[in-house]
Formats: structure tokens, sequence, C-alpha cells
């Protein structure tokens, strides 16, 4: 081999250690960023387990809202009362023909409650109240003839009671409160009311106008049967919110047992009534209140 040729070998070898040396720390280079990959796709991934275990909270909870269906081997009880009865008169047909133990709750002094009051009163299909106009709190304002304000006394207090309650008894079963916000957190005037409302041996249910109404309490100490409002049903007269109304009664009707919801005599909320009773009567069992009370 002459000396062109060793140079020319001497040359190649290193140039082809060099190429295969720079390879090797390419591939391990690629070997070491592939590597990191794993650690980087976790944190895109955490967050679907985190998804499928709200999933699986949520089919949970249903199948539990389903078994509660059935407390005690029955179906729960729902109580509704219609509220502000005595100033329609088609309403109360029509809520005579949906044909359910419904509770009617009239105003004593109203433009039709009389009448109206005649027609139903031997109707053993329901349970009638006198529905109490009581002193709301500021700003708001009852303009309600036969209302109970706190600021009377004791013998004013007994004197209205009596006359609101005259024409109405002994059919109406017992008593519930219209507005009373300001009247049922006062202790001293509930205790009077209530006084009156046992020795007529009656029951007494609160609307809960307030979270501070102490009606409910006082009447379970004085040994008055009473019950109180779970669900107003039509704060809002829209069909899809008094049908959700609806729905949220059954729910609490499955997780106590039984549960009481306060609805209107009002066009929309007698419309979805009639609608959603099918499906209604399939899960819950509808009873007058006096069912319910204790």
């Amino acid at each position: 081999m002459s000396k062109n040729g060793q140079k020319e070998d001497n040359w190649f070898v290193p140039l082809i250690l060099a190429i295969v040396l720079a390879i090797l720390v390419i591939l391990l280079f690629i070997g070491k960023e592939l590597k990191k990959k794993p650690e980087i796709l976790p944190p895109e991934t955490k967050e679907e387990p985190a998804l499928i275990k709200e999933e699986k909270k949520t089919e949970e909870k249903q199948p539990a809202k389903k078994k509660s269906k059935s407390f005690s081997g029955k179906k729960p009880r729902i109580a509704l009362i219609i509220d502000d009865v005595g100033w329609n008169k088609e309403i109360v047909k029509e809520i005579e023909k949906i044909n359910q133990p419904f509770t009617l709750a009239f105003l004593p002094k109203a433009q039709h409650s009389k009448e109206i009051f005649d027609s139903v009163k031997d109707n053993k299909n329901f349970d009638l109240l006198l529905h109490l106009p009581l002193e709301p709190s500021p700003p708001a304002q009852s303009f309600d003839k036969g209302l109970l304000k706190t600021s009377m006394d004791s013998q004013e207090l007994i004197e209205q009671f009596n006359d609101d309650i005259d024409y109405y008894y002994p059919y109406i079963k017992g008593i519930n409160n219209h507005m009373g916000s300001l009247f049922t957190t006062d202790e001293e005037k509930m205790k009077i009311l209530l006084k009156e409302i046992k020795e007529r041996n009656l029951f007494f249910i609160d609307s809960m106008t307030s979270r501070k109404s102490c009606g409910y309490l006082i009447a379970k100490d004085m040994g008055v049967k009473s019950g109180k409002r779970d669900v107003f049903i039509d704060n809002l007269s829209d069909h899809k919110y008094i049908e959700d109304q609806i729905w949220e009664l059954v729910e609490s009707a499955r997780e106590k047992g039984s549960a009481i919801g306060i609805g209107h005599a009002r066009k929309n909320t007698v419309a979805v009534l009639k609608n959603i009773m099918p499906s209604l009567t399939e899960q819950v069992e509808i009873v007058p209140v006096s069912e319910l009370i204790e």
C-alpha cells in the first residue's frame, strides 16, 4: 500500500468513528426525550379518572333516591296545600276535577271565600283550612281584611281571630298562616294565637314565610298538633319552575317519608298539577295534610 493510501485510511477511519459517535449521541438524546414523554402525560390524564369518579358518584346517588322511594315499605307521602282560596271560583272547580285529596286554605275575607267554602265543605276529598292573614315584615304589606297584627293586644287578637274563623268553624280542621313573616317571629303573639287554636282542637301548619318563624316549635311545646311547609311550589308562576318544585317536594318526601308543599289557587299551578298528576301518583301518595301533622 502506498503512503498516500495510508494517509487516506488514517483520515477516513476517524471520520467514520466521529459519525458513529455523533449518531450514538443523537440516539441517546432521542432516547432520553422519549423517556420524558410519559412524565408529561399524567397531568393530561389525571382529570379523566376524576370525571369518572364524579359520574360514579352521580350513579350511586340515583339508586339511593330510588331506594328511598319506598319509605317503611310504602310510597312516600306528600300533602299539597292550595293557599289563597276565595278569589277565583273557577279555579276551585278545576282543582276538584283533578280528584286528589288536596288541602284547601281559605282566606277568611276574600270576595268569594264563603260561597266557595259552602260548595266544598261536604267534600270528604279535601281538608279545609283557614288561611289566616298575619302581619308581614316591612317593607311587605298585607291589605287582606282580618289581618292579625303584632301591635294588637291579647283581647284584640282574640276578637279578630274569632271574627275570621266564625263562618268556617267547625268545618275547618286547622289553620295555616297567610304572609306573617313578622307575626310568626313574635313568641308572645304566637302563644296567644296558638292557645285559641288549641282550644278549638285545630292544628297549625306553619307556612314558614320566615326562617325565623317560631310558630311550629311553640305549637309543639304547647301540645298543638302541627306541621310545617317543606317546599313552596309556585313562587314563580312558570310551568317549568312549578314542575321542578313539585319534584323537589317529592325528593324531600323520599328522604323523610313525607313532606308538605304549598301552592296557590292560580291558573298555571293548577295546569301543572293536572299535567303532572299521572306520573306524580306513580311515585308518591297524595294525602290530606291532617295525615302528616304531629
